[in-house]
């Protein structure tokens, strides 16, 4: 047990008072004040040396420090600096070695320290971070359709050596797994693909929740927004996201992947066309044999149904109301507005938005449903609704 936290000099005196009092042994006094005697003699041994000064704390840097970097090395490093003040310490080092070769050489981050404290490495201005919008609609689904889930599984390796991350979507709702799928690759066109296919086989949803991470989110644009989920929205779907760093607000679908691990991962002994047979057929015995609890122990086959929202086709044109102008943004994000060019976003290329003036000036910027902000016409610059939902003006 420490000396007391206050008045710990106080302390220290009235332990050494005690051990001259000799009413007590010293063992006793060390007990009393919760050190032990071996502690009780170091501070009473300091008290004979130094007196009431050896009862302060001491400074615990190192009195030796080994393989100090001497003032003569310090000196030659800083020469070659001030010769060439771009170069970094990688090279500073390098150069240095070459010119006095095997004389000791400091660490990097020793040399990196030098060249700060001397002033050559100035601190870098951080950069104000942007903090996205997160499109969220925290709904719970009440029949099926209403809201599917999305997310990439884990990946692990098969023992042909390839890599195999499995894309799941899953009903809300009835918990029925509509797809568990290996695509070629994890980028837009690949996953794209994907719902395309399911889309034409079971329709569309009203709402997709999904993480913020690629393909389906962007912490890096304004809105949060990728080609795919604008996709998503130009199809009329409404998106609902997680925080970032919370899987649990999508635990459902969290638990099915933990299905997913305990039955399959490491479980098949076979390439990837060998996971996708196991995959289909685990996703027939989850969707139409395992009861589940959530479920009043019916399956998932017997709550879902189709959408009866059918897929219209890759391609939409998103129209407008009279009260809107309508501007295609060209393939850099950028869409004219008498005469100028603003910019929105490269997700939102080959698409139109709508544009309505309001009563103090500014320029409401619509895509399909989502009110995406405002912009002045003076200063050019969109500036973020929030991406809170809200109907499209009739």
């Amino acid at each position: 047990m420490p000396w007391k936290e206050t008045s710990v000099m106080d302390e220290r005196k009235e332990f050494i008072f005690r051990t001259w009092r000799n009413s007590e042994t010293f063992t006793e006094t060390c007990r009393k004040f919760g050190i032990s005697t071996k502690t009780g003699y170091k501070w009473l041994e300091r008290f004979k040396e130094k007196g009431a000064a050896g009862l302060e704390d001491e400074s615990r840097a190192r009195k030796n420090i080994p393989n100090k970097t001497s003032p003569e090395i310090q000196k030659k490093l800083l020469d070659i600096k001030k010769k060439h003040t771009a170069w970094g310490s990688k090279k500073i080092i390098a150069r240095y070695m070459k010119k006095y070769p095997g004389e000791y050489v400091p660490s990097r981050s020793t040399v990196e320290e030098l060249f700060k404290r001397e002033g050559y490495t100035k601190k870098r201005r951080k950069r104000k971070s942007r903090h996205t919008k997160i499109i969220q609609e925290r709904i719970k689904p009440t029949k099926p359709n209403e809201l599917w889930t999305v997310d990439f599984k884990g990946w692990w390796w098969t023992s042909k050596k390839e890599r195999c991350e499995p894309l799941t979507v899953r009903d809300g709702f009835s918990r029925n797994i509509l797809a568990i799928e290996v695509p070629e690759k994890g980028n837009t066109p690949h996953v794209k693909a994907e719902f395309e296919r399911i889309f034409k086989k079971y329709g569309l949803p009203e709402y997709i929740r999904s993480d913020n991470g690629p393909p389906f989110g962007n912490v890096l644009n304004m809105w949060g927004l990728t080609k795919l989920s604008v996709w998503w929205i130009s199809l009329g779907i409404k998106l609902d996201r997680s925080d970032p760093g919370h899987p649990e607000q999508n635990g459902a679908h969290e638990r099915m992947h933990r299905d997913m691990m305990k039955e399959l991962e490491n479980k098949i002994d076979g390439d990837l066309r060998l996971h996708q047979k196991m995959f289909d057929k685990w996703r027939k015995e989850f969707n139409e044999v395992r009861p589940h609890e959530a479920l009043g122990m019916k399956t998932p086959s017997e709550l879902y149904v189709k959408s009866e929202r059918k897929y219209p086709g890759m391609d939409v044109e998103i129209e407008y109301n009279g009260r809107m102008k309508s501007r295609m943004v060209n393939d850099r994000g950028f869409f004219n507005y008498k005469q100028n060019r603003i910019f929105v976003g490269n997700p939102f290329s080959g698409y139109n938005v709508g544009l309505k003036e309001t009563k103090n000036g500014k320029i409401e910027v619509w895509f399909d449903y989502l009110k995406l902000g405002e912009f002045n016409p003076d200063t050019l610059q969109i500036e973020p609704e929030g991406c809170i939902i809200k109907s499209k003006i009739s």
